[in-house]
């Protein structure tokens, strides 16, 4: 996108006076430029802005119409020839690829205090992505997972889906989409989310870190911390059992796993440099459940 047409999308949106300057914005997993995302300076102040994708402005406009602590602040939004634009608040923070039991913290109270407002909400159910387009998606991963032990626990996890409360929740909750800032964490990149089954987002953050992972790394002292906050934050508010709830868990996290299974078998194990791991630790996984010694 030219620079001109920066300023134009800024135009409709500008909170400040003041010629706004443009920086791209670079992942911090592997130091690529996000597609559609700038920094923005202007006047002494820096923003985000955002082209938005998927589902995140509808998102922004029905969930976080008047700000919430756990996600950016959106300043502004303004429609352009090729979508949506964001103005979003600028967050000076740290994300979990490198795990800290302060930051873990912060982040499993986020998701609870925004877990807990939206706790079985019929009202915004078919904002972003809804249960039926979500469950639809996952069904099809059973196809792919070309194994009976993995497709049994599979089968629960999805007779689980179908039943369990719903809230509001960040589909893609990888830990580098959680910012870690003066002790407020912030849920970023809402591309996908809606009213889903509770434990997606918390499986997902925590599904995928290994003590000594390239990528994303917690320790097994600091996943078992954050599964027990979040049961008291979360789960024991709403009178779900601890029993009920750790079984719940672990078949989501598991779930996880079989999603690189899937993602393999589908299109290519030769092209999938995750997928000899998760097949194991997927197995693995549904090895505990048999046992019931629990993969969390």
């Amino acid at each position: 996108m030219t620079n001109e047409a920066l300023v134009s999308v800024w135009k409709g949106l500008a909170p400040v006076a003041g010629e706004p300057d443009f920086y791209p914005v670079r992942r911090e997993e592997d130091g690529t430029v996000y597609d559609g995302v700038w920094l923005v300076t202007a006047d002494g102040n820096r923003y985000i802005l955002k082209r938005a994708k998927e589902y995140e402005a509808e998102i922004y406009h029905n969930f976080f119409p008047e700000g919430r602590p756990y996600v950016p602040g959106l300043l502004g939004s303004v429609s352009g020839s090729d979508g949506d634009y964001l103005l979003l608040e600028r967050i000076e923070g740290s994300n979990l690829q490198r795990c800290t039991l302060s930051g873990l913290e912060a982040a499993v109270d986020s998701l609870s205090l925004m877990q807990n407002e939206f706790w079985e909400n019929q009202r915004l159910s078919h904002k972003g992505l809804s249960f039926e387009e979500s469950f639809a998606q996952i069904k099809k991963r059973r196809d792919h997972l070309c194994s009976a032990l993995l497709e049994k626990y599979y089968d629960e996890y999805l007779f689980l889906y179908e039943r369990l409360p719903r809230t509001l929740c960040h589909d893609d909750l990888l830990p580098f989409n959680i910012l870690v800032a003066k002790n407020r964490a912030v849920m970023i990149d809402w591309e996908v989310g809606g009213i889903l089954p509770y434990p997606v987002s918390f499986a997902r953050l925590i599904a995928h870190g290994r003590t000594h992972g390239d990528l994303f790394r917690m320790t097994p002292k600091q996943r078992a911390f954050a599964v027990g906050r979040y049961y008291d934050r979360v789960a024991a508010r709403h009178g779900i059992g601890r029993a009920q709830f750790d079984r719940t868990i672990a078949l989501f996290v598991f779930a996880e796993f079989c999603e690189w299974v899937y993602i393999g078998n589908r299109f290519g194990k030769e092209d999938c440099k995750f997928y000899p791991r998760y097949f194991r630790t997927a197995l693995q996984a549904a090895r505990r459940l048999e046992e019931g010694t629990f993969f969390i």
